[in-house]
């Protein structure tokens, strides 16, 4: 038996700096496992510990037994020769701010036709980025939620390569909703055609405008999707902003992209407009930071945003977490 991480090398949100004082400290990390064997084993026992950096344990997380198994491998806890299983999601959201090292995670079986016991253990890696860009919201004004966050387990942890950090933002109206009416319509969400702004200087990578707008609720057209997974994101735009740290936004609005590959774009330029292109239930602005170029292939980082407003306060730089109602800062002269 044989395991691998996805990603091989993890890293970990350490969120110390958060807008509000009663917030404490937590961390979070996510990653899935994949199980091969030459023989067809059934697995019964998958232990996660979790090191810190003077190499005791910080963390233990334990699954025996053959619900557990079932529960954990979504129904498929046998590992077929040539086929393997994999593990989804081994998200852990913790308490406190003690650097983490590693998680050596072991995993038990046996042989279904010998009975055989087979076991198999990997360490993998954690580590922690150290953010270069200052990055600003990547909207005008107004609020905005953050319906989901870093340190949220939302469906964005179903990629743990690249969305593993992602945020998702909703603009709210004067009466506090996200939409008037009944929201049936794209233009019915305070959040469609809301400008976007590059969160920092840098220069443009990479840049899709070929997709619609789907109405709220309705998934694409597969057509629109087939041979290319990342169309899931929509309209995007991805800019380089040096020292392996690249912005990446998604779902915009069809014919609003602004930019082409190669421009140079300031702080704060408008790229293009929030949509609802892609798989999208709704118009939002995704957002997330990268150290690469490529979606479902470089690997999502932690992010820090600089100069904005929470909870009445005017923020120097923080993470922002999940469903916190956030605002640009004014420009102050």
């Amino acid at each position: 038996m044989r395991l691998e991480a996805r990603p091989a090398q993890v890293y970990v949100g350490l969120y110390d700096r958060l807008p509000h004082p009663g917030l404490g400290a937590v961390q979070e990390f996510v990653f899935d496992i994949g199980i091969t064997a030459t023989r067809p084993v059934v697995l019964t026992d998958v232990v996660w510990r979790v090191y810190d950096q003077t190499d005791h344990v910080a963390l233990v997380r334990q699954r025996l037994g053959q619900a557990a198994m079932h529960e954990l491998t979504l129904g498929q806890y046998g590992v077929a020769p040539g086929m393997g299983l994999i593990i989804p999601r081994c998200y852990f959201l913790e308490q406190g701010a003690i650097p983490l090292s590693h998680v050596r995670v072991s995993a038990a079986g046996y042989d279904y036709e010998t009975q055989a016991a087979v076991t198999a253990t990997l360490e993998i890696p954690l580590v922690y980025h150290q953010q270069r860009a200052r990055l600003r919201l990547p909207m005008a004004s107004g609020a905005w939620w953050a319906i989901t966050g870093n340190d949220w387990s939302s469906m964005h942890k179903a990629d743990p390569v690249s969305w593993a950090f992602a945020y998702d933002f909703v603009k709210l109206g004067p009466d506090g909703q996200s939409y008037t009416g009944r929201g049936l319509r794209n233009e019915d969400h305070y959040s469609f055609g809301q400008a976007v702004l590059a969160p920092a200087g840098g220069k443009i990578v990479f840049v899709r405008d070929d997709m619609p707008d789907q109405p709220p609720g309705q998934p694409p057209d597969g057509a629109q999707l087939a041979g290319e997974a990342a169309r899931v994101a929509g309209n995007v735009v991805v800019i380089g902003h040096g020292y392996g740290e690249f912005s990446y936004l998604a779902h915009l609005q069809a014919g609003s992209v602004q930019v082409k590959v190669g421009d140079m774009v300031r702080k704060g330029q408008p790229v293009a407009a929030v949509g609802n292109s892609g798989h999208s239930p709704g118009p939002h602005l995704h957002y997330h930071f990268q150290d690469g170029p490529n979606l479902f292939v470089d690997r999502g980082l932690p992010v820090l945003f600089s100069d904005f407003l929470a909870v009445g306060d005017r923020v120097k730089q923080a993470t922002i977490p999940s469903r916190m109602i956030v605002s640009p800062a004014p420009a102050t002269r």
